[in-house]
């Protein structure tokens, strides 16, 4: 009889991020898992579109065995396989975040090669947006070892989504090299991305205005590099979003913010850059949204790895739970 290891998803925040975790772990460590509460502090606990939609392409990525994985569901069994190259398309069908989805199948890419186009939210709610992912966290997994890229085609937002994103990598060279980050050095210049679907293209560059002011106000004589993205006529999703970044010599610090209606566009921007006014302060290489994307690959890696954090979210504190607690694994980090 399959030994499982058992999971209970109710520990920490009890959101999604158990079921992230312990399925990547479970098809690189192969070892087979039963995860119960999943979701259960949720208004609506169980398996939403978007966790369905990682869980089904992760057990067709390790020729899994897999029950449970159904709408709502509140329990996975699940056994690995052997990993394959894939390519692929997924639907999430909602504004659910393709940066989570894509967070579940990364650990993979390490084993593996994979090229796939996901369409979904690119700029939702409580997830990081995939332009942080390409900016702040994609640089220090390739620093590791990883060899993870995406491409936004068009951007989503809620409740719609309708974003579209292309993913690829090429397997990692193992094992992966430890992470060690400190404190930020040598500060180089500040970086916005403003966008906007279905909105008049003044709102990107109010948005953008807004947050070059906040931040130059604190930091006046430093460069500011802007991209400004506007799709007026694209009504299939409606809203508009904003992400600043602080380029350092060995970091980049991230912070975003979302349009919502009846929200000026100034208070946006203003929004996004005392984000990161926050994170400056601190003086940490590692924002408290990166390091949450971190865990699993320092959990992997030879050696060991260290990171200073300005704050642990509570998605990070349950990730580290599960991946010391359930996995053995030890991570090094500190909050600052």
């Amino acid at each position: 009889m399959q030994e499982f290891l058992e999971i209970d998803a109710s520990q920490g925040e009890a959101g999604g991020q158990v079921l992230r975790s312990s399925l990547a772990l479970s098809v690189l460590l192969e070892k087979p898992v039963h995860i119960f509460n999943v979701r259960s502090a949720r208004p609506e606990p169980g398996l939403k579109p978007q966790h369905l939609a990682a869980v089904n392409a992760i057990a067709a990525l390790s020729k899994a065995k897999v029950k449970g994985n159904f709408l709502q569901g509140k329990e996975i069994f699940f056994s690995p396989g052997q990993v394959r190259p894939e390519k692929f398309n997924v639907n999430i069908g909602t504004a659910g975040a393709i940066s989570l989805f894509l967070q579940q199948l990364l650990p993979l890419a390490l084993k593996t090669r994979l090229d796939f186009h996901v369409i979904g939210g690119t700029d939702v709610a409580f997830a990081p947006s995939i332009c942080f992912l390409q900016k702040a966290v994609f640089p220090k997994l390739k620093a590791m070892g990883a060899r993870p890229d995406a491409k936004i085609l068009a951007q989503g937002f809620f409740p719609k989504g309708q974003g579209r994103v292309l993913f690829k990598s090429a397997p990692a060279k193992l094992p992966l090299r430890p992470i060690v980050l400190g404190k930020a050095k040598n500060f180089s210049n500040f970086e916005c991305f403003s966008s906007s679907s279905g909105l008049p293209s003044e709102v990107s560059s109010r948005q953008e205005k807004s947050a070059k002011k906040t931040l130059l106000e604190k930091f006046s004589d430093s460069d500011w590099e802007s991209h400004l993205f506007s799709s007026p006529a694209r009504k299939e999703t409606i809203g508009s979003a904003i992400d600043v970044f602080a380029v350092f010599e060995n970091t980049v610090l991230g912070a975003n913010a979302l349009g919502e209606k009846g929200k000026p566009s100034e208070a946006v921007g203003e929004e996004a850059a005392k984000k990161l006014l926050q994170e400056l302060e601190s003086g940490n290489a590692v924002d408290s949204n990166c390091a949450d994307q971190l865990l699993v690959f320092m959990a992997l890696a030879k050696g060991k790895s260290e990171i200073s954090v300005s704050k642990f979210s509570q998605h990070c504190q349950t990730n580290i739970g599960i991946i010391e607690n359930s996995w053995n694994a030890n991570l090094q980090l500190k909050e600052n």
